[in-house]
């Protein structure tokens, strides 16, 4: 983050310089689509990001949009971090947080689609539009969220809230501000988009005039729909988010530029444009680069005001958080095990290290159990050890960074019949599967065999047999379209799955590399 404060520090200063601006600020406005909160490094995570918020803040960030992840807590967790208010004693990590101190977010939090289900109208703490005087003319901004997230939040995190169609709520407020004078709007969109052509696919090919047709994704869908409903808007720019990928180009009847950098900080993107004084909008579409984060030194940074702030913020929640982050709690047999899954439907071998987690812990408590499930969307990094003194030391904080959420883990009862259907649901939207105590053979359609036990065991699975099993609350709630879930019986809590996943790792004490997958592809 120190080195993303100098990157766009050096960004303003040079857009100053070259057209002859006052100040590095004059001109230039910082915004994020989403996802600022929520499974992000134990620094952060174990303060409620309060650190997350006062970074975004000393770099001084005016706009942003809501995103899944900022509702991981709940609604009223998240306003209570962007309102700087206290923690409470139910606050998670409440110890650790009660020594932070908590600043109130600069940043305008947009959500023109997400609204009070039974009001209809957006939520309090947000609104659905700002308008941005730049240099004497007026710019909008409408902040967008892709409903598909609503997947990926638990249930009772949304009950009370609607996310409608992204592209009739641009439409409503792109009206609203043409009707104020304001021509130049600005869409951020928590919503994927992606090049898929056969060239510019990728940050070191972007070409500065890459062809409309290589843009794809949610916010492609979006802006077909908004001009079949709302042909004379005057969207000029859309960045998008979510999806993690990189995209630049142009698309649409109206040529909206459509760029998304990567995650986790790794890029930025920066995009310029003209605006006319007489007609109040871009002379023409505004042009983007993204850029990699390029990690600065020490030295570097400190030179720069704002990227030394920055970096003092993240030495403090290090520092706070050290005596659990830090802790050694295994070793491991290289110096990092993979999250990346083979196939959408094939695990990996820190997912198969999770999912053994969740059964482990079972048997600690004595309890019965056939088979654990964890979403592979919710292993959010490879296990990633610290060499020292010739060994592989994997702390707790490596440990936490692969299950950041602290999700509740449930046992209940499925029926074979409703396993298999599970598992079949990951051809029809689900983002894959975790799993341990069962292994399984597909084709390109379907599941074609589900077998108790490892692949020693050539024991089906029965369809009418009800089979104990454990999983987090993300899916029992349906998470990442596994609805079958929802039909779990007899569920109870037992437990935290990144409390589980750092106890099974410490009574481990040296965790083995060797990767056996529990799925196979076999002919149609």
């Amino acid at each position: 983050m120190a080195s993303l404060a100098y990157n766009l520090s050096k960004e303003k200063q040079a857009f100053a310089k070259t057209n002859n601006l006052k100040s590095a600020n004059t001109n230039s406005i910082s915004v994020h689509t989403g996802d600022i909160l929520g499974g992000g490094p134990a620094i952060s995570s174990l303060l409620q990001d309060h650190p997350t918020i006062s970074i975004l803040n000393a770099m001084n960030f005016q706009l942003g949009v809501i995103g899944n992840h900022e509702l991981n807590d709940g609604l009223d967790e998240f306003l209570r971090v962007i309102q700087g208010k206290k923690a409470t004693y139910d606050t998670p990590n409440y110890d650790l947080v009660s020594r932070y101190k908590i600043e109130k977010s600069n940043t305008t939090i947009l959500a023109a689609n997400v609204v009070n289900k039974k009001s209809k109208k957006t939520i309090s703490g947000f609104k659905p539009y700002e308008i941005k005087t730049i240099n004497g003319v007026k710019v909008g901004f409408i902040g967008v969220v892709d409903p598909y997230v609503q997947q990926l939040i638990m249930p009772t995190h949304t009950k009370n809230l609607s996310f409608t169609d992204p592209a009739k709520a641009i439409a409503k407020y792109d009206k609203v501000l043409r009707k104020k004078g304001i021509k130049a709007i600005v869409v951020l969109a928590h919503a994927g988009a992606e090049n898929t052509g056969t060239s510019n696919q990728a940050i070191e090919t972007q070409a500065a005039k890459p062809n409309k047709a290589q843009v794809g994704g949610s916010v492609t869908q979006i802006i077909d729909k908004l001009d079949k409903i709302a042909p004379n808007h005057s969207v000029d720019i859309v960045f998008g988010g979510h999806s993690h990928s990189f995209a630049n180009g142009i698309y649409g009847k109206k040529n909206i530029r459509v760029v998304e950098s990567l995650d986790y900080g790794k890029s930025y993107n920066v995009a310029t444009g003209k605006i006319s004084t007489t007609t109040n909008d871009f002379v023409k579409t505004p042009a983007a680069t993204v850029k990699y984060n390029y990690t600065r030194s020490n030295t570097v940074i400190n030179k720069n005001s704002v990227a030394k702030n920055v970096n003092r913020i993240v030495q403090n929640a290090a520092q706070l958080t050290a005596t659990v982050t830090r802790a050694q709690i295994a070793t491991l047999d290289a110096e990092r095990l993979s999250s990346v899954r083979i196939a959408k439907i094939e695990g990996s071998a820190v997912g198969n290290l999770v999912a053994d987690s969740q059964l482990a812990l079972m048997k600690n408590l004595e309890r019965h159990v056939d088979f654990a499930f964890t979403n592979s969307g919710g292993v959010r990094d490879d296990l990633v050890a610290t060499v020292k003194d010739g060994r592989n030391i994997i702390t707790w904080e490596a440990a936490q960074k692969v299950q950041p959420f602290s999700n509740f883990l449930y046992t209940g009862q499925l029926t074979g019949a409703q396993i298999t259907q599970v598992l079949n649901e990951q051809f029809s939207g689900g983002r894959g599967l975790e799993v341990a105590g069962l292994h399984y053979t597909y084709n390109d359609k379907e599941i074609v065999d589900v077998f108790v036990g490892d692949k020693s065991s050539s024991e089906k699975i029965v369809a009418n047999k009800s089979y104990t099993v454990v999983l987090n609350n993300y899916l029992t709630g349906g998470g990442d379209n596994f609805p079958t879930f929802t039909k779990l019986k007899n569920s109870e809590i037992i437990g935290i799955d990144t409390d589980t996943f750092i106890d099974y790792l410490k009574a481990m004490k040296n965790v083995p590399t060797a990767y056996t997958p529990r799925s196979v592809q076999v002919e149609k």
